[in-house]
């Protein structure tokens, strides 16, 4: 893993919300959800993000993979910022990361089956609908999906399944980067070490960089090289795993360190 040349690269972000005017006739507030939040993720490195409810992971991990677009900075991808591309090289850059929601149902329509759900993002890339098949059954059967049930519907599974599915959905198109946020927040504590345990399998076999995002520390341990303490809106400490979780430098990373026991 080298950062010399980073699969992602953010750089200076920020993202604000407008809120409701609290006088009629005064300026409508606004939230600073991110501020100039600053990292990178090597090709093949597994970067988490951790912090409260509130810290503005999310929005920094919807921006990354274009559903949000930052009011300052840059995000680049293989060294091309999303946000300032053509719609043809913006639809390129896309399959080239995928995201993985809290929620599956997020990802999965639950008036199509799990076989078209999985099929529909490699109709971009016009693949022949035999080729487009295979390659949705063979992912289903690599994230332990029996490819026989493709046929079935999203409320036929479990959560666990569930988000399987969605894992698959998202690897269909062999993205470079696949963004994690919370993806194993709704599910057991047994589901969650198979989901987490999937993830790492499917990072080896293809060689995928990740961004998890995460509130718990648990998950951030388990899976990731290095990591990335947010709190309001800013990314306060950044190292390596091992190294934040023993010797914290930052006051609030001490927190949930000492939180995390």
């Amino acid at each position: 893993m080298s950062l010399d040349r980073p699969i992602l690269s953010v750089e200076g972000v920020s993202r604000r919300y407008r809120l409701p005017r609290r006088t009629l006739f005064g300026p409508a507030p606004q939230l600073a959800a991110v501020q100039d939040a600053s990292l990178v993720v090597g090709r093949g490195e597994v970067l988490g993000i951790v912090g409260e409810s509130g810290s503005g992971k999310s929005t920094l991990a919807r921006m990354v993979v274009g559903l949000e677009r930052p009011d300052g900075g840059t995000i680049r991808i293989d060294g091309t910022d999303p946000h300032r591309c053509g719609r043809a090289e913006l639809r390129h850059r896309r399959r080239r990361m995928q995201m993985v929601f809290q929620d599956p149902f997020g990802s999965l329509d639950p008036r199509r089956s799990i076989g078209w759900s999985v099929t529909e993002p490699l109709l971009a890339a016009g693949l022949p609908r035999a080729e487009r098949v295979s390659t949705a059954l063979d992912m289903l059967g690599r994230v332990g999906i029996d490819p026989g049930a493709a046929s079935r519907y999203p409320h036929e599974f479990s959560g666990g399944q569930r988000q399987r599915i969605a894992i698959a959905r998202a690897l269909v198109t062999r993205p470079a980067l696949l963004v994690a946020d919370e993806p194993v927040a709704s599910l057991d504590v047994s589901v969650q070490a198979q989901i987490l345990n999937l993830l790492m399998d499917l990072h080896a076999e293809f060689g995928l960089s990740m961004l998890v995002i995460s509130h718990d520390l648990a998950v951030i341990a388990s899976i990731c090289d290095r990591v990335a303490v947010m709190r309001a809106g800013r990314i306060l400490e950044t190292g390596a795993t091992r190294a934040v979780l023993t010797a914290p430098a930052h006051a609030y990373t001490k927190e949930l360190v000492s939180a995390f026991g």
